[in-house]
């Protein structure tokens, strides 16, 4: 088995190329990237030109790591060519796109991913036991902030559709999506965005009620960093920290507060790419892709809802 990375970005190069090279050496992978010339890194390819990639490459999966006004063109281009297709969140910038792609995949018989991957971390997974079942969720509360992008980082340029809720949107969607676990009809929507005089998004709130759970998310493109998810039941809270990059190579801490007793569980490092790589390579041997499908639409449709005029407040 072969991938095509597409796109020479800092997550290809600290967590995605690090895994072909050690835990998944039996996979080979190639590299197209306009901006960085060859380097000895033990890629069996190294192409300058999508187009090029597109046209030579014998890979079975493309993982697509460029700016977010790319993700669909490249998306359709290389489904179309029989590619299975693995895409940095956000994988669209709109419902529509998603609808689109997901069609194509399924004509095609390929598999279409969303690369969002907190969930399979050690961390969630023990935080979900402590609560027992998610139907005891009574509330979840999740802030990730992180300081300003230099002026010229493509996150802050219209052009390549930066902005917060492009790049934090789909943590609140696949949130939502995991421990709400019910139909967004459901649950009343208010979203507040702040956009600046670049007509960028630079922070965004998100509120959703029902009359069993609430859903409260602050997330900024601009201020000190803060990273966690706190979920709370009738009888207990927990608390994630590092919950959306949870580091590989370190081990965690789980936070449980019950009544007036509060106590920490250590949690061994994790590596959630090579677990989310490992399910995807399991999937194409299967074929069962109706599951990304629907992770990637459900979660499409929550971002678009976010930005409809109904439901959000600009400020």
């Amino acid at each position: 088995m072969e991938i095509l990375i597409l796109g020479y970005s800092n997550l290809v190069k600290k967590k995605i190329i690090p895994l072909f090279k050690k835990e998944l050496s039996n996979i080979k992978f190639s590299i197209c990237s306009k901006s960085q010339t060859k380097k000895k890194i033990g890629a069996l390819n190294w192409y300058r030109d999508y187009r090029q990639a597109l046209k030579n490459s014998n890979a079975d999966i493309v993982y697509i790591s460029l700016p977010n006004s790319l993700h669909y063109f490249w998306a359709k281009k290389f489904l179309s060519k029989n590619f299975h297709v693995i895409i940095d969140k956000p994988a669209t910038l709109n419902f529509n796109h998603s609808h689109d792609l997901v069609k194509l995949a399924k004509k095609n018989k390929k598999l279409l991913s969303e690369a969002i991957v907190f969930s399979y971390h050690n961390q969630f997974n023990k935080a979900l036991k402590e609560i027992k079942s998610i139907k005891n969720i009574i509330h979840i509360d999740v802030r990730f902030v992180i300081p300003s992008f230099p002026k010229n980082n493509w996150h802050n340029l219209k052009k390549f559709k930066g902005g917060c809720l492009q790049d934090m949107g789909p943590y609140a969607a696949a949130i939502h999506r995991i421990l709400i676990s019910d139909t967004l009809k459901n649950y009343k929507l208010q979203s507040f965005l702040k956009i600046n005089k670049n007509n960028i998004n630079e922070n965004f709130i998100i509120r959703t009620t029902s009359k069993k759970k609430t859903f409260n998310g602050y997330f900024s493109h601009k201020g000190e960093y803060e990273n966690s998810l706190l979920l709370f039941t009738k009888d207990k809270s927990v608390k994630i920290n590092r919950v959306f990059s949870p580091p590989n190579n370190i081990n965690l801490t789980l936070k449980i507060n019950k009544g007036i007793d509060a106590y920490e569980r250590n949690i061994k490092k994790d590596d959630t790419f090579l677990k989310y790589f490992r399910k995807i390579i399991k999937l194409i041997y299967t074929k069962k892709f109706e599951a990304e499908y629907q992770n990637l639409m459900k979660d499409s449709f929550f971002r678009e809802k976010i930005c409809l005029k109904k439901n959000f407040i600009k400020i």
